[in-house]
């Protein structure tokens, strides 16, 4: 008889209601995975193309496309320090990315072709086509993501780690020959989400300090649920979230356009 494999609890995202929220999730945090964090970016930090400025290079951005869109929300989560980590910076997209609601009843992307990987592979075509409309009313080539940018502590991102479901046990990425590893460290594993970095371009500086940036183009934290990438209906409580979400993300200057065709086609109006 063989030996018993061991069995591994899912990882299951805490992507519950964050008001709902009564402990202070940080009590727990282990300070080997702080550190993990840093080490999975360093070599994305050191060998960042999409930066010109040494001191730019260093700052890795979150893309939020779902419910975090909403600074209230991210506030919320973020307890550590909600005055830096859940203010809005920007206005942002990544192209040739496709908007979801998978069959778990929370937004994703699938990421372009060449970088897909297992369900990706088979399901990421059957997902519609995310086009933004240009000034001349026609849809461009390439898909687009659009999102609001934030930037956490370190402290703040494990928090939210814990929303998302992130597997921080998981191992080194096994696709370093098809996607850099330092935009795609590791596998996601038992995880709800995996981690990504990778490049987007800010469309609308939000803050004061940044509108004399000249720096368009950086480098960004997207969470990517590889597994589920076929298309389902929205959870019941995630709806009143996403309204949220969208209202206020519309007010920050997301493209009223690209919403309604893309991320209105998935939750209704409440």
């Amino acid at each position: 008889m063989s030996p018993q494999q061991p069995h591994h609890k899912p990882i299951v995202a805490q992507d519950a209601i964050a008001e709902d929220s009564t402990t202070n999730r940080l009590l727990d945090h282990d300070e080997a995975i702080l550190q993990q964090q840093a080490s999975d970016k360093s070599s994305l930090i050191t060998t960042n193309p999409h930066s010109s400025s040494p001191s730019f290079k260093a700052r890795i951005f979150y893309f939020a496309y779902g419910s975090n869109l909403s600074p209230t929300q991210m506030r919320l989560r973020c307890e550590h320090d909600p005055a830096t980590s859940g203010r809005p910076l920007a206005i942002a997209r990544i192209d040739r990315w496709r908007w979801l609601i998978c069959e778990r009843g929370y937004a994703n992307v699938v990421p372009p072709k060449e970088w897909r990987v297992g369900r990706q592979v088979s399901y990421g075509e059957m997902v519609s086509v995310s086009s933004a409309e240009t000034q001349q009313g026609k849809e461009e080539e390439n898909d687009v993501v659009f999102g609001v940018l934030y930037e956490m502590t370190p402290e703040d991102e494990y928090l939210l780690d814990g929303y998302e479901g992130i597997d921080h046990s998981a191992p080194v990425s096994q696709y370093g020959d098809k996607i850099p590893i330092a935009s795609r460290p590791r596998e996601q594993e038992h995880g709800a989400y995996n981690k990504w970095y990778v490049p987007a371009k800010v469309t609308k500086w939000l803050v004061t300090e940044e509108t004399g940036n000249e720096e368009d183009d950086i480098t960004a934290l997207v969470y990517v649920d590889e597994k589920r990438v076929t298309v389902g209906a929205p959870k019941f409580e995630y709806v009143g979230r996403m309204n949220r979400a969208i209202r206020e993300s519309l007010e920050l200057g997301m493209p009223e356009k690209w919403v309604k065709s893309v991320v209105r086609k998935h939750i209704p109006e409440s």
